[in-house]
């Protein structure tokens, strides 16, 4: 038999590292050219190296003349359908493709569904997609204008017709919300999950890059932090913006080089952590990009744009709030000071924008405030529960390979989280007497948090109001930090004239601060001001002082 003629589309060169076995491409001493050309598609360059130099010992290789190997040998190239399931009639029909606008989904959500205000249909559609139907289309409306959708929102891409933008919007939905996989959407929209795949990696980038700046707002100027610090004003705690904490996000896809950076102390799984800074509505204001989940707390403020920016005196530096002191008479001053500051546990660095409870305290004003500043950075814990209860993706665990794919998960999650909240008027300042209306209480969720306060007051009142007793307020996990040495007392030289105004920033300590704020709080507390902030009617017992 003639040696085939073959035009190799490489050179031979020096020989690779690896080597792989050519016994599988001959059939009775003679070169198989349909194995030959589908082993090769996939094959490493040692094998290719390899599959030429035997070439060229049985001399098939004749001065570099074209291949003669047919189109019907070639392997074709895989292209994904629009239409997955095929079906026949009787025995002599032929098969065919069903096609998406045939399926389930395009039926009840595309063509036929009816916007009532009453139709059960409606509330159905929020609680398998996470989002209302009119929403829903104004995502799609969204989505169609962005350039990167361009090969699925026109008529036809390649001669060929674009499976449905409103499917594929709802498959990604239905893959953040309840943690789905690819082969699910494709059973339910025969959309071949090749396609969801491709479409669902456009649509985390879109949601984590211009969703998320439309819908998470970090407050840089002072207009903008004025409306999420006033809950926190009526708390006892003027000059606060916010609560933070970092999560773990499972990473089932995380590569072999990077699994010891991602092994957390917290986790057996490889982690990616996040820090979050949320308003006392539960509202994002700033999140970071992942970070490994072997980084702490301390470790990941350091890259936390927002938070160093408030401690270096580069972001909020012009808000001013005051606190009452008591000056050498014991008379109630009015103090002022400009920055702002948060509230964490006691896992983060000692910096005087991040306050954190007392780790040990043996007097009654300190443990009063610590009990409070627990309840209040219950927030972010809650917002924790929220995100992870309605999309599960984020409980579950991300099964996309990739660390920037997971980054991009939680980004998009987030600028959910926060349309949702503007979508059922969560988001506006708490006013007395407005009902809460909202999805993620109820089992729509199906959160597994239990944090959900069902009385008009916090439990901690109660405790406040009770004999107080030390405790450990550290949630962190890290045991208690250093702030047990030091407290009692406060150096001289730390105190600042009277008539200057007091900036909470890198160049002032951490107790020294937190001795303000707790002096103030108990003024508060004596003259019976201070109040959880609610959207309820006040029909609660009023505080009493201790």
């Amino acid at each position: 038999m003639d040696s085939p003629h073959l035009l190799l589309p490489f050179p031979l060169g020096p020989p690779p590292t690896r080597a792989l076995s050519l016994a599988e491409c001959f059939t009775e001493g003679h070169l198989n050219l349909r194995k030959w050309t589908q082993r090769n598609v996939s094959l490493s360059a040692m094998a290719r190296w390899r599959t030429s130099f035997a070439l060229q010992s049985f001399g098939g290789i004749n001065g570099g003349t074209e291949t003669d190997i047919n189109k019907e040998d070639r392997p074709k190239k895989r292209r994904a359908q629009r239409g997955v399931y095929r079906y026949k009639g009787n025995k002599d029909d032929q098969v065919k493709i069903i096609p998406p606008e045939e399926s389930t989904w395009y039926k009840m959500y595309v063509t036929n569904f009816l916007m009532l205000e009453d139709d059960p249909m409606c509330q159905k559609f929020r609680e398998r997609f996470r989002l209302p139907y009119n929403e829903f289309l104004q995502l799609v409306k969204e989505i169609s204008a962005d350039e990167r959708f361009d090969r699925w929102c026109g008529t036809k891409v390649n001669n060929k017709k674009a499976s449905p933008v409103e499917l594929l919007v709802m498959g990604s939905l239905r893959y953040l919300g309840r943690g789905w996989t690819m082969d699910d959407l494709e059973e339910s929209t025969n959309i071949s999950s090749e396609v969801h795949r491709v479409f669902f990696l456009v649509f985390i980038d879109f949601g984590s890059t211009t969703f998320y700046k439309k819908h998470v707002n970090t407050p840089i100027k002072v207009e903008e932090a004025r409306s999420h610090m006033r809950e926190f004003s009526e708390a006892g705690f003027p000059g606060c913006i916010g609560s933070i904490d970092c999560t773990h996000i499972t990473t089932q896809g995380c590569s072999a080089n990077l699994k010891n950076n991602h092994l957390g102390l917290k986790s057996s799984n490889t982690t990616r952590t996040f820090n979050l800074t949320v308003s006392h509505r539960h509202r994002i204001l700033h999140s970071t990009r992942g970070g490994p989940g072997r980084w702490n707390d301390q470790t990941m403020v350091r890259f936390d744009e927002f938070i160093s920016g408030i401690r270096d005196g580069t972001v909020l530096e012009d808000m001013e709030f005051e606190l009452f002191e008591l000056d050498k008479d014991g008379n109630t001053v009015t103090v002022k000071y400009n920055g702002v500051y948060v509230i964490c546990d006691n896992g983060y660095l000692r910096w005087s924008c991040t306050v954190p409870p007392f780790s040990v305290a043996n007097q009654r004003d300190q443990l009063r405030w610590s009990a409070w500043v627990e309840s209040m950075r219950k927030d972010v814990e809650c917002t924790f529960g929220i995100l992870k209860g309605r999309w599960r993706i984020l409980k579950a665990g991300v099964r996309i390979h990739g660390v920037e794919q997971v980054d991009q998960i939680w980004l998009t999650c987030c600028a959910l989280h926060n349309w949702l909240l503007d979508i059922d008027g969560l988001s506006e300042e708490w006013k007395e007497g407005i009902p809460v209306i909202s999805d993620w209480e109820g089992p729509l969720a199906d959160m597994d948090y239990e944090g959900v306060a069902q009385e008009n007051y916090a439990h901690t009142i109660a405790r406040l109001s009770a004999n107080l007793d030390p405790r450990n307020y550290d949630s962190s996990g890290m045991g208690p930090g250093q702030d047990v040495v030091g407290e009692g007392c406060i150096n001289d030289d730390e105190y600042i004239p009277d008539g200057m105004i007091r900036t909470v920033d890198v160049d002032m300590s951490l107790p020294y601060f937190r001795k303000r704020l707790v002096e103030h709080f108990d003024i508060l507390w004596k003259r019976n001001e201070i109040r959880w902030p609610t959207r309820r009617r006040a029909n609660h017992r009023p505080l009493t002082n201790v």
